[in-house]
This record gives structure tokens, C-alpha cells and sequence, in this order.
């Protein structure tokens, strides 16, 4: 595993948890679900880079999270979606 791997693992981990983060509580504002859903887009594809660049040990528990948390984000913008369209 060259430096670059190592790099590409770290930053896409960090930032793959930051970024998950961010998009839950972007949904949290009256009108932050565009922007947390592609908040949560890109924290999912900052943790699928991490594990493509064969993050390990606790940088891959920390994309795996990461993913979990963007995951979440997206269930959750999809959910006020559909909570909008019903309620009409």
C-alpha cells in the first residue's frame, strides 16, 4: 500500500463520518433537504472511496460508520419526502 492509498483512506474516512454528520443535521432545518441529501450523497461517497483505497483496522470501522451515518441521512430526507407528498 503505497502513501497515496494511506492518504486517500484517512481523508475519505474523516471525512465520511464529518459529512454524514453534517447532512442529519442539515435535515434538521426548515429547509435543509436538499442540502443534507446531497450531503449525505457525498458522505456515502467519501466512505466507499475510503474502502476502495483498502482502508483498514479503525479507518475502515470508521468508513463503515461513515456510510451507516450517510445511509441514515438519506432514509431520514427520504422519509420527510414522502411525509410532504402524504400530507397534502
Amino acid at each position: 500500500m503505497n502513501r497515496s492509498n494511506r492518504v486517500a483512506a484517512w481523508l475519505g474516512s474523516i471525512l465520511s463520518v464529518v459529512v454524514g454528520v453534517w447532512a442529519l443535521g442539515s435535515l434538521a432545518l426548515p429547509f435543509g433537504l436538499v442540502g443534507g441529501a446531497v450531503a449525505a450523497l457525498f458522505g456515502l461517497a467519501f466512505g466507499v472511496l475510503a474502502l476502495f483505497a483498502r482502508a483498514w483496522g479503525r479507518w475502515r470501522k470508521i468508513a463503515v460508520a461513515g456510510i451507516a451515518i450517510s445511509t441514515l441521512a438519506l432514509l431520514v430526507a427520504a422519509a420527510e419526502v414522502a411525509y410532504f407528498v402524504l400530507s397534502e
